[in-house]
């Protein structure tokens, strides 16, 4: 729900912790000797974006310039999955980043950027300030519900919802309310509701977002195969669709077709979130390249440490697990992951490492988590079942 709501910014408008042990393997800085030397190469700036960024230096007070900028910047973060960007529109609204009170649309960035960091409790602050100043901003509900249910939160998120009925097309809050629907246990109704809901008339960004969502209800029902096809069809429209790619390759990946997830991922090495799939793939189909992959893996790890961004504790536990083999050091992370957020497949990670640790107890509050929502998911389930814990 959380990537399908920030693609859906589009059309309306690396977690908090530090992982164990990876500050001790942060990278020396690397400093060119030659002024000559590529250390990366850059796509050509925007003329349009030079253009505005200029006329806000000259006039650093019009906010409606440093709001365009911004998400301009955050639409480049999510599109690279590079956090620094975020940093970048940070920096751009820092006038009246701080303010207790500041324009509405810069407290609504400012809750985008603190929800992609995942600082859940100040977005949800945020969020909450902005929709009784504007309650009809459809914008803010939608990442309302997000934030809530990221933090399992799902009463909140329900009423945000519901609040979209009255503000936005009937695909958006359909969308918004069909994981909360699923989480409840309805997962097939939630499927079949959203499926008779997507018209083709819809924007592509929408249609998207509602099609992503239902391939990750066909996941949590256990149909891989329904979960791929709608997966493919996005791809097919739009190859650069990140999430969409990686979904696909964890379908892959599950079931055992790594050269096939390997081949998946190829060139989309610097997207954080998919390097790590292609280390994990290139590892499992033992690929010419999986040294390379996983070392540029490592590397990323320690780079982000060093500089202090905050990295995807999921992603990081699933390549300590899937290429270390290290089931204690994924735990370690894991945990972590599941403190900061509570989507399905953080409970299915955590569920995982513990029984790949041998340490059942850790899967607790998961099993818990799940008893008390009433949570219905095929992979969850395998994994509660080597402990006897299914909800």
């Amino acid at each position: 729900m959380a990537s399908g709501a920030v693609g859906l910014a589009a059309a309306l408008t690396a977690a908090a912790l530090v992982a164990p042990n990876r500050a001790a393997a942060a990278v020396q800085t690397y400093v060119p000797r030659d002024a000559a030397t590529i250390v990366a190469h850059v796509p050509p700036r925007d003329p349009r974006e030079v253009a505005e960024r200029q006329a806000l230096a000259a006039a650093p007070e019009r906010v409606e310039l440093a709001v365009e900028i911004a998400r301009t910047e955050i639409a480049r973060a999510r599109r690279l999955s590079d956090p620094r960007y975020l940093g970048r529109a940070q920096a751009t609204l820092s006038r009246w980043w701080k303010l207790a009170e500041p324009p509405p649309d810069v407290l609504l960035l400012r809750a985008t950027i603190e929800q992609s960091l995942h600082q859940f409790a100040a977005a949800r602050t945020d969020l909450d300030r902005l929709i009784i100043r504007r309650p009809d901003d459809a914008q803010a509900h939608l990442t309302r519900a997000v934030v809530a249910t990221v933090t399992g939160d799902y009463s909140a998120a329900r009423t945000s919802c519901v609040a979209l009925r009255r503000l936005v097309a009937p695909l958006i809050s359909r969308t918004c309310e069909a994981p909360l629907d699923a989480l409840a246990g309805d997962v097939d109704g939630a499927y079949n509701r959203l499926a008779a809901a997507i018209d083709a008339r819809s924007q592509p960004e929408l249609r998207t977002w509602a099609t992503t969502t239902l391939a990750e209800l066909a996941i949590q029902a256990g149909n891989d195969n329904v979960a791929a096809e709608h997966l493919r069809r996005i791809l097919q429209l739009d190859p650069d669709d990140a999430y969409a790619r990686a979904a696909l390759a964890d379908v892959l990946l599950r079931s055992h077709a790594a050269t096939d997830a390997a081949a998946l991922l190829a060139g989309y090495e610097t997207i954080d979130t998919l390097l790590v799939r292609s280390a994990i793939a290139e590892n499992r189909a033992r690929g010419r390249d999986a040294a390379r992959i996983v070392r540029l893996t490592r590397d990323r790890f320690a780079a982000a440490a060093e500089r202090g961004d905050q990295v995807h504790l999921r992603e990081e536990a699933m390549f300590v697990l899937a290429v270390d083999a290290d089931a204690d050091r994924a735990l370690a992370l894991a945990e972590r992951n599941w403190n900061v957020q509570k989507e399905l497949a953080d409970a299915r990670l955590l569920a995982e490492t513990a029984v790949e640790a041998h340490k059942p107890s850790a899967a607790k509050p998961v099993i818990d988590w799940a008893r008390t929502n009433g949570v219905r998911d095929a992979l969850l389930s395998r994994w509660l079942e080597r402990i006897g814990g299914t909800p």
